[in-house]
């Protein structure tokens, strides 16, 4: 992206999302319904068996802290996302990351400071968020078919995951966290460096919900790495956004939402 691009995206960005804490028990609902709903019943990674209630809990929900992606004009969840923290009521507890790679002892995270070092897990897209962005898209305007394109539905998910791990990081930088690891399909891993989020590689892929990339940045290294190429991270870091830029002229699927 050049310059009035990112300009663009940060300001459409602030405009029609924001990220919300989770932290009331009804806030934390949304969470786990959203996760039931794409890890149980869409994508089918855990079982409807292990859950109750028609909602996704695990054992490391104790010691994280969830966002959730918001529509502002509608008040729509367009994602979920949590930052698992290192400390918590059993503090020697490890990683999900460590637990699907110990049998890798020369990763990279078995030597970084366990009380320093986070992961970003259970990254949940709302699917039924997407389809009635499309679905308005879609719909005949007197007559005539108004279709998304491909680069509408890659704008979407840009700005989706965008403020899910944007706001996954806020977590980070307020607990004092030095490392953040994640467990990733590599598509996601291109597309954060794309957003000026670039993780390292660390080990090899490993099955865990299908073919994922253990990976892990250090967040002062990633943020140095952001400002020197003036990145959309950090150009949403440094509030650069000009809210007159975000076209409004134009159709586009974050008005066809509200």
């Amino acid at each position: 992206m050049g310059d009035l691009s990112l300009l663009n995206f940060v300001a459409c960005y602030r405009q029609h999302f924001e990220v919300v804490r989770a932290s009331t028990p009804s806030l934390l609902d949304e969470v786990y319904r959203l996760r039931y709903q794409v890890y149980c019943v869409e994508r089918r990674f855990e079982s409807t068996a292990d859950q109750v209630n028609g909602r996704e809990v695990d054992i490391d929900d104790p010691r994280s802290v969830h966002v959730l992606l918001i529509h502002r004009r509608t008040g729509a969840i367009a994602g979920t996302v949590r930052a698992i923290l290192p400390a918590g009521p059993n503090p020697g507890a490890l990683l999900p990351i460590q637990r699907i790679t110990r049998t890798q002892p020369s990763w990279p995270l078995h030597y970084l400071p366990p009380n320093q070092t986070a992961e970003i897990s259970r990254f949940a897209v709302s699917k039924e968020f997407r389809r009635r962005c499309v679905e308005q898209h879609t719909a005949p305007a007197h007559g005539i078919g108004n279709g998304i394109g491909g680069a509408d539905e890659r704008r979407l998910l840009r700005y989706i995951t965008f403020g899910l791990i944007q706001g996954a990081l806020e977590i980070c930088q307020e607990h004092d966290i030095r490392y953040v690891c994640a467990v990733m399909e590599r598509a996601l891993i291109r597309l954060l460096a794309r957003l000026g989020l670039s993780f390292e590689f660390a080990g090899e892929l490993v099955y865990h919900h299908g073919l994922r990339q253990p990976c892990f940045a250090r967040i002062d290294h990633l943020l140095e790495r952001s400002r020197a190429a003036g990145t959309l991270l950090w150009r949403y870091s440094n509030d650069a956004a000009q809210p007159d830029l975000c076209d409004r002229h134009r159709p586009t699927w974050s008005q066809a939402c509200a």
